[in-house]
């Protein structure tokens, strides 16, 4: 368990919220949507940022191409049409409505473009009795043509000025950037909404922080050293750049950690772009002797890829079957980076490395203190159930810790020797293995008289 700077939030995790109509939560189903690419024709990007206290504006942007444009009846214009709805309450398992609204918009062409859509709303925050401040943020987007939509669920915290949606990321033109890991040198401009600061206390993170352990482990995760490498200080209104590959950590002062995160991985991230990103996910599938021999090859791209061919060609030869196992774990790679990363990249997360590993999940069930995983069969005897707990960290909202458990190791041993084997691995695999053992249960235990 991390010690020290995050803590964990408490609560019990749920397999399921229900209630009666009248007092139904705002998610009850399985959101294993969110984290698989396949099920989804809409996924568009939402940033949010508070303008005071009680005003917030949620930005978001997609893709015309994942719009169906048709063809009006009066012209030759081509028309796509989307409704936008939201619903706010003061936490995920609330069904008492804050603030909601839905609107309907049209977007027309000469021609079925290819751009992107921009565009906006307020929502209004109101002091919560509490005095939290935390708010739990539903929005679904629709395309009316197609039928296809998307429903996504964001964490609102206004109890300080210093948290991180108080501040604005643009580029020099004033744009918005919607992510938070930009290359080295890139320039930007970071803005407070609220308060008019002349500089900002920048931390620097300049470490290879340890990837996630295997789920059966019981070493404790590795204590976070809060302390930055350097401090330095940029006047609030210049253009900044990132000097170097990095986390920093941009604060109002030096007395406390909320602020403003950007993380520079390197300027291809997410993906899996060059000889060097090939060999470190590979941890997870390389005895320690391996990994040591590839270690030592650090520095060494072209010697990376030949040892990172020949591993994989080990395990099918070479042909479509190899391609096909390369591109599925590397896809994996980079999908956890999209949807996992917090301070360190997504597929080193607890999240990331089931992912990789083991595919998207079957279900997700979301909590205010974490999520459950869900593969195969959740009534199995062979139970692939997996708890993760929200941690509060001053640098990201994406940061969850898994409860490990010695009796995972079986399951992740034949996952391990599955790709070692040359096959991609997943949830229809421990659907199979799971059938195997109920049946092996089932006649050890029935009677052996059938009547």
């Amino acid at each position: 368990m991390r010690q020290g700077l995050f803590i964990l939030l408490t609560g019990t995790l749920m397999l399921g919220l229900s209630g009666c109509t009248s007092s139904r939560p705002m998610q009850s189903g399985n959101a294993a949507y969110l984290y698989n690419p396949q099920e989804l024709a809409l996924r568009p990007h939402f940033v949010v940022e508070h303008l005071n206290d009680t005003v917030s504006q949620v930005h978001y942007r997609l893709k015309s191409a994942n719009l169906l444009y048709v063809r009006g009846n009066e012209g030759p214009s081509y028309q796509a049409r989307y409704a936008l709805s939201y619903a706010l309450t003061k936490s995920i398992e609330s069904a008492a409505l804050l603030d909601s609204n839905k609107s309907v918009y049209t977007d027309e062409s000469n021609a079925p473009p290819d751009k992107i859509i921009r565009g906006s709303f307020t929502l209004k925050t109101p002091s919560l009795s509490t005095g939290q401040q935390h708010y739990h943020l539903q929005i679904k987007l629709r395309d009316l043509h197609r039928g296809t939509s998307f429903q996504n669920y964001i964490h609102l915290a206004k109890s300080s000025l210093n948290k991180r949606q108080y501040f604005r990321l643009t580029d020099t033109t004033g744009r918005l950037l919607y992510k938070h890991h930009l290359p080295p040198g890139v320039p930007f401009r970071l803005k407070h909404n609220s308060l008019n600061p002349a500089f900002y206390y920048v931390s620097v993170y300049d470490r290879d922080f340890p990837m996630a352990k295997p789920p059966y482990s019981d070493d404790a995760s590795p204590s976070f050293d809060i302390d930055p490498d350097t401090t330095y200080r940029v006047a609030a209104d210049a253009v900044i750049k990132l000097p170097h590959q990095g986390f920093f950590h941009f604060r109002l002062d030096t007395s406390q950690w909320a602020g403003f995160t950007l993380r520079s991985f390197y300027p291809a991230f997410p993906f899996v772009a060059k000889r060097r990103h090939l060999a470190p996910p590979l941890r997870y599938l390389t005895t320690a002797k391996e990994y040591d021999q590839l270690s030592q090859k650090r520095g060494q791209p072209k010697e990376v890829k030949q040892w990172v061919d020949r591993f994989w060609q080990n395990r099918t030869g070479s042909g479509p079957s190899a391609k096909q196992l390369i591109e599925s774990y590397y896809e994996r790679v980079e999908q956890a980076n999209r949807l996992f990363t917090s301070y360190l990249e997504g597929w080193k997360t607890d999240r990331g490395i089931l992912y990789v590993i083991y595919g998207p999940p079957d279900k997700v069930f979301p909590s205010s203190s974490g999520e459950t995983w869900v593969y195969g069969n959740q009534t199995s005897s062979l139970s692939y159930v997996f708890n993760f707990t929200k941690v509060s960290n001053p640098f990201s909202d994406n940061d969850y810790e898994l409860e490990r458990d010695r009796r995972y190791r079986f399951g992740w041993g034949k996952a391990i020797e599955s790709w070692r084997n040359g096959y991609t691995y997943d949830s229809r695999d421990i659907r199979r293995l799971q059938d195997a053992q109920d049946q092996v249960i089932y006649n050890r235990n029935r009677s052996p008289y059938w009547y």
